[in-house]
């Protein structure tokens, strides 16, 4: 176990969803108390298995990002937040991707209401957060918004190709779009809220191994510059940087874990 987030606490939305209980495992093994918030967190398996092995340190409430939010609300979901304790750090996880070979077969073909309900939760429901926790943050404090490469570059069409018989699969716009105003809400909030002690960023990654399908992996490792897809462990560390006492003059900034894929 390290040390470098012990005696921080530190909100984790979307606890439940893709990577949040990496997450949440990777801060707990370096000392950190854990709140996790989100949808489904109760049935979640890796995040019960997560309690009993730091049973005082990972707590767990449940929220719709969607709903509006304030502090008194999260204190009441977490009744230790009501007292003296602050939180030193928030993670927001929660978001709705398009998952690979669910999408449609052209940019065009999405409508409306998926359009706002990804929008809804992916920018809006980071405003929303941010804006209920800022009077539960210390006097120093760290705000990471989890980003995707597609809020950068768009989903090359030849890795999705092989979904659907053959017919190809195109993730939804509304997906890469919504990344790309995470980062420019996370640049605005990150210099706002510098002046207060609180730092903003973005963790923008691509290619984190999970659940894709073996030709997926292959087609992207060949597009890498690294040739490889990017292990959960080192996201971990990128997350850990931002996090602790190590990125104090670090703020309104997007730190870019993919591999190279970017670059190209």
């Amino acid at each position: 176990m390290g040390s470098r987030l012990r005696g921080k606490n530190i909100l984790l939305v979307g606890a439940a969803g893709n990577l949040g209980p990496s997450w949440a495992g990777g801060m707990l093994e370096e000392g950190a108390t854990v709140f996790a918030l989100g949808l489904g967190v109760n049935d979640c398996n890796p995040l019960n298995e997560l309690a009993k092995k730091f049973p005082n340190n990972l707590l767990m409430g449940i929220w719709d990002v969607t709903t509006q939010a304030s502090d008194a609300d999260i204190s009441e979901i977490f009744p230790a937040l009501a007292g003296a304790r602050e939180l030193h750090g928030l993670v927001y996880n929660a978001g709705i991707d398009s998952p690979a070979g669910a999408g449609g077969p052209e940019a065009l073909s999405f409508d409306h209401a998926t359009w706002d309900t990804i929008f809804q939760v992916n920018v809006f429901g980071f405003a929303n957060i941010v804006s209920a926790v800022r009077p539960l943050l210390a006097e120093t404090s760290s705000i990471v918004a989890v980003g995707s490469m597609y809020g950068l570059v768009s989903p090359r069409l030849d890795l999705y190709s092989h979904y659907f018989d053959g017919k190809g699969s195109i993730k939804h716009p509304a997906y890469g779009a919504s990344k790309a105003a995470l980062l420019a809400l996370a640049k605005q909030f990150g210099t706002h809220l510098a002046p207060r002690g609180t730092r903003v960023n973005t963790l923008t990654l691509g290619g984190v191994e999970g659940n894709q399908d073996s030709e997926f992996q292959a087609k992207f490792a060949l597009e890498n510059p690294q040739n490889r897809m990017v292990p959960i462990s080192e996201a971990l560390g990128a997350m850990t940087y931002l996090l602790s006492e190590d990125s104090l003059s670090m703020t309104a900034q997007n730190l870019i874990v993919d591999g190279g894929y970017t670059a190209w």
